[in-house]
């Protein structure tokens, strides 16, 4: 059979899986919006006959037998050096996915998919009523799953790695410890110089805000943006997230507070972050395996690089301030733009991570990152992850949760078992700053473009540099492709200091 047939082969069964994950994504989606409560039971077993049907077709040991006719191994995952670089590309993907995916059983897939429909539906149960002890027993099954996980994939030194390296291609706790522990002991210290400043005037911000003008204005922000709402939509959930239900269908989601207007903004301009990363994938790589980023961590590069970096930037509010303020006009008539820039960068150790300051955030992460590493090697019984957490968030903030909604049951991760996912968070601050200090050298008078709303320039870096590659590059050369340098905390660091000394002067 010639090259060009078993590509073409290779190539339709890649759509179909692709096909078929879009559409439990639109399952995921409506769980997790609109779906009405008596309906979980049954959703969950939806997803259950389509995780299946899926793991059928991504075991077929035809895909083996064909990834092998182009010289395709996993010590070889590119094959045929003679195939386009982008058919190279492809076939290393496509073994990569075949060897994770023979590792699962499907009768485990099946139990997996079906577990985490009801667990997640506990954990929003338990959230509402403050019942960790209710949600408790799914999460102990979510363990104890992505215990199983870490065994059918394999692993070096301990289960955790492997559950790292699901979502962060080459990474292990011991790497990531290098990197969090100097980042932890900088921020920790940082933290506590700022902490005996005089505060910036956040008194407005506790107004009372009306959720349905917070809702207009997180539209017209989007659109503003230039957010494409004929391939996305905006709606609300429990915890804000972003799900590509196909390539013209990015869906993203936040929520609002009727006393903590920032909430919803910068909610909203994260996850708008993720979308324009999924929107932006080149036509030749769409619908396909490479139409992804190669990591969570690099995907979040995005969506905190866009909340954060851009966002909460003076430039930024100098010119969307009077938008904002035109949506409330009684809350903010007497505040400027400068005003409500250094209020929305107050540095004040937060409970809730989605929540919390850019100096503060990363800490965040490592005390999630200790002590899911914790939970998976058994050192840690999931029933005392409330104490662990009070004991943590003192130690590194200098704060304890009044109850478990602020703390243990505040994220959604550990409900559908993403062990591992974590740490993708922080090493996003890090990749994007990285990302930004070289399109900010690429690109003059930036600060001027983004005061009069002009984002058109970092949409076509973003587009030339990051996502034209897709899934195409692993993060380290990613990150060498685009900035000539490897992992560093340095440029986030070196942000981190410059940005908030001068807001506390």
């Amino acid at each position: 059979m010639r090259s060009t047939d078993i590509l073409e082969k290779l190539h339709n069964i890649d759509r179909e899986c692709w096909l078929i994950s879009r559409s439990i994504s639109v399952l995921e989606w409506d769980q997790d919006t609109y779906l009405p409560e008596n309906a979980v039971e049954e959703r969950s077993e939806q997803l259950g006959l389509l995780g299946g049907i899926s793991q059928d077709i991504k075991t077929n040991p035809e895909i083996g037998r064909l990834l092998s006719e182009l010289g395709s191994s996993s010590e070889n995952m590119s094959g045929d050096e003679k195939l386009p670089v982008l058919e190279q590309n492809f076939l290393k993907i496509m073994r990569r996915k075949y060897d994770q995916a023979i590792k699962l059983p499907r009768d485990f897939g099946c139990e997996l998919a079906k577990a985490r429909g009801l667990s997640q539906a506990a954990w929003i149960r338990a959230k509402q009523n403050n019942d960790f002890a209710a949600f408790l027993p799914h999460l102990k099954k979510m363990v104890d799953f992505s215990r199983q996980k870490a065994f059918h994939l394999g692993y070096e030194k301990e289960p955790y790695n492997g559950l790292l390296d699901y979502y962060e291609k080459g990474m292990s706790a011991e790497a990531i410890s290098d990197v969090f522990i100097p980042l932890k002991n900088n921020l920790k210290s940082f933290l506590k110089k700022i902490k005996i400043l005089p505060r910036p005037d956040t008194s407005f911000l506790k107004k009372v805000y009306n959720i349905e003008n917070q809702d207009n204005f997180s539209r017209d922000l989007l659109k503003r943006l230039g957010f494409n709402s004929k391939r996305g939509r905006l709606d609300i959930s429990a915890h804000p997230f972003t799900s590509t239900l196909g390539s013209d269908d990015v869906r993203i989601t936040t929520r609002y507070l009727s006393q903590y207007v920032q909430s919803g903004i910068f909610a909203t301009i994260h996850e708008a972050g993720h979308a324009f990363y999924e929107m932006g994938f080149p036509e030749e790589i769409r619908l396909s395996c490479l139409a992804d980023g190669p990591s969570m961590g690099i995907h979040e590069s995005q969506s905190r690089l866009w909340e954060n970096v851009i966002g909460r930037s003076l430039p930024f509010w100098e010119g969307m301030f009077p938008v904002l303020r035109s949506y409330f006009p009684g809350a903010l008539s007497s505040t400027t733009a400068e005003d409500f820039y250094r209020a929305i960068n107050l540095v004040e150790p937060s409970l809730i991570r989605i929540e919390a300051d850019e100096v503060s955030y990363s800490l965040h992460i490592i005390l999630r990152f200790e002590l899911e590493k914790e939970i998976i090697s058994g050192t840690l019984d999931p029933a005392e992850l409330p104490d662990a957490w009070r004991r943590k968030m003192n130690e590194y903030l200098g704060i304890e949760p009044d109850n478990d909604v602020q703390g243990v049951l505040q994220d959604v991760h550990w409900s559908t078992g993403a062990f591992g996912y974590f740490p993708s968070y922080a090493l996003g601050n890090i990749y994007g700053l990285q990302f930004w200090e070289k399109l900010t050298s690429e690109i003059p008078n930036l600060s001027e473009q983004i005061c009069r709303g002009n984002f058109s320039p970092i949409h076509s870096w973003l587009q030339d540099n990051i996502y034209i590659w897709g899934s195409r590059l692993d993060p380290p050369d990613l990150l060498k492709t685009v900035t000539g340098k490897g992992l560093s905390a340095e440029p986030f660091l070196g942000y981190i200091e410059s940005k908030y000394k001068d807001i506390y002067k």
